[in-house]
Protein backbone atom coordinates (compact mmCIF):
# COMPACT_ATOMS: atom_id res chain seq x y z
CA UNK A 1 0.00 0.00 0.00
CA UNK A 2 3.09 2.50 0.96
CA UNK A 3 4.55 1.65 -2.52
CA UNK A 4 1.37 2.82 -4.25
CA UNK A 5 0.85 5.69 -2.05
CA UNK A 6 4.44 6.65 -3.22
CA UNK A 7 3.45 5.67 -7.03
CA UNK A 8 -0.51 7.97 -7.14
CA UNK A 9 2.02 10.82 -5.46
CA UNK A 10 4.53 11.17 -8.85
CA UNK A 11 0.97 10.80 -10.93
CA UNK A 12 -1.13 13.46 -12.41
CA UNK A 13 -3.33 15.41 -10.55
CA UNK A 14 -6.46 13.81 -12.17
CA UNK A 15 -5.19 9.96 -11.09
CA UNK A 16 -5.24 11.35 -7.33
CA UNK A 17 -8.74 12.93 -7.57
CA UNK A 18 -9.54 9.45 -8.86
CA UNK A 19 -8.45 7.41 -5.91
CA UNK A 20 -9.51 10.27 -3.44
CA UNK A 21 -13.26 9.61 -5.04
CA UNK A 22 -12.90 6.01 -4.91
CA UNK A 23 -11.58 5.25 -1.46
CA UNK A 24 -13.86 8.27 -0.09
CA UNK A 25 -17.03 6.06 -1.85
CA UNK A 26 -15.88 2.84 -0.38
CA UNK A 27 -16.21 4.31 3.17
CA UNK A 28 -19.32 5.98 2.44
CA UNK A 29 -20.74 2.72 1.35
CA UNK A 30 -19.13 0.92 4.54
CA UNK A 31 -20.42 3.31 6.57
CA UNK A 32 -24.08 3.02 5.11
CA UNK A 33 -24.30 -0.59 4.80
CA UNK A 34 -23.13 -0.76 8.61
CA UNK A 35 -26.03 2.35 9.65
CA UNK A 36 -28.68 0.43 7.31
CA UNK A 37 -28.06 -2.92 8.84
CA UNK A 38 -28.31 -1.28 12.22
CA UNK A 39 -31.31 0.53 11.44
CA UNK A 40 -33.64 -1.76 9.48
CA UNK A 41 -32.28 -5.17 10.78
CA UNK A 42 -33.94 -8.27 8.86
CA UNK A 43 -37.38 -8.86 10.26
CA UNK A 44 -38.35 -11.76 12.07
CA UNK A 45 -40.37 -13.55 9.57
CA UNK A 46 -37.43 -13.55 6.74
CA UNK A 47 -35.46 -16.46 6.43
CA UNK A 48 -32.18 -16.85 8.25
CA UNK A 49 -29.22 -18.22 6.18
CA UNK A 50 -30.00 -22.18 6.37
CA UNK A 51 -33.48 -20.92 4.92
CA UNK A 52 -35.57 -21.49 7.98
CA UNK A 53 -37.37 -18.69 9.45
CA UNK A 54 -36.81 -17.06 12.61
CA UNK A 55 -39.54 -17.99 15.04
CA UNK A 56 -38.69 -15.50 17.43
CA UNK A 57 -41.50 -12.48 18.17
CA UNK A 58 -40.26 -9.37 17.54
CA UNK A 59 -41.93 -6.22 17.53
CA UNK A 60 -40.41 -3.91 14.94
CA UNK A 61 -40.11 0.10 15.97
CA UNK A 62 -40.38 2.84 12.58
CA UNK A 63 -37.51 5.19 12.74
CA UNK A 64 -40.20 7.93 13.71
CA UNK A 65 -41.70 5.98 16.50
CA UNK A 66 -38.05 5.86 17.75
CA UNK A 67 -37.41 9.25 16.93
CA UNK A 68 -40.39 10.18 18.79
CA UNK A 69 -39.79 8.29 22.08
CA UNK A 70 -36.30 9.64 22.12
CA UNK A 71 -37.68 13.54 21.83
CA UNK A 72 -40.03 12.37 24.51
CA UNK A 73 -37.58 11.14 27.07
CA UNK A 74 -35.32 14.09 26.10
CA UNK A 75 -37.66 16.82 26.76
CA UNK A 76 -38.74 15.16 30.02
CA UNK A 77 -35.02 14.92 31.59
CA UNK A 78 -34.74 18.72 30.26
CA UNK A 79 -37.80 19.64 31.81
CA UNK A 80 -36.58 17.41 35.38
CA UNK A 81 -33.36 19.70 34.97
CA UNK A 82 -34.82 22.93 34.55
CA UNK A 83 -37.02 22.06 38.00
CA UNK A 84 -34.32 21.06 39.68
CA UNK A 85 -31.88 24.55 38.79
CA UNK A 86 -35.08 26.11 39.39
CA UNK A 87 -35.38 24.72 42.96
CA UNK A 88 -31.79 25.22 43.57
CA UNK A 89 -32.18 28.79 42.89
CA UNK A 90 -34.90 29.42 45.31
CA UNK A 91 -32.94 28.03 48.40
CA UNK A 92 -29.63 30.76 47.54
CA UNK A 93 -30.02 34.41 49.05
CA UNK A 94 -28.59 36.77 46.48
CA UNK A 95 -28.90 39.74 48.44
CA UNK A 96 -26.47 38.13 51.07
CA UNK A 97 -24.09 36.67 48.70
CA UNK A 98 -24.20 40.08 47.00
CA UNK A 99 -23.66 41.93 50.20
CA UNK A 100 -20.61 39.61 50.55
CA UNK A 101 -18.72 40.01 47.50
CA UNK A 102 -19.14 43.97 47.62
CA UNK A 103 -17.73 43.36 50.72
CA UNK A 104 -14.78 41.87 49.76
CA UNK A 105 -14.14 43.84 46.72
CA UNK A 106 -14.46 47.29 48.65
CA UNK A 107 -11.47 45.85 51.11
CA UNK A 108 -9.35 44.60 48.28
CA UNK A 109 -9.28 47.97 46.66
CA UNK A 110 -9.29 50.00 49.85
CA UNK A 111 -12.33 52.06 50.00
Amino acid sequence: MRRYLAKLQKKPDHHKKQFALLASTTITLFIFGIWSLTTFPPKADQPLAGGKSNGSNVNEVSPFQSLGTNLAASLKALKGSFGALKSGLKTVDFETKYQEMRDGALDIYGE
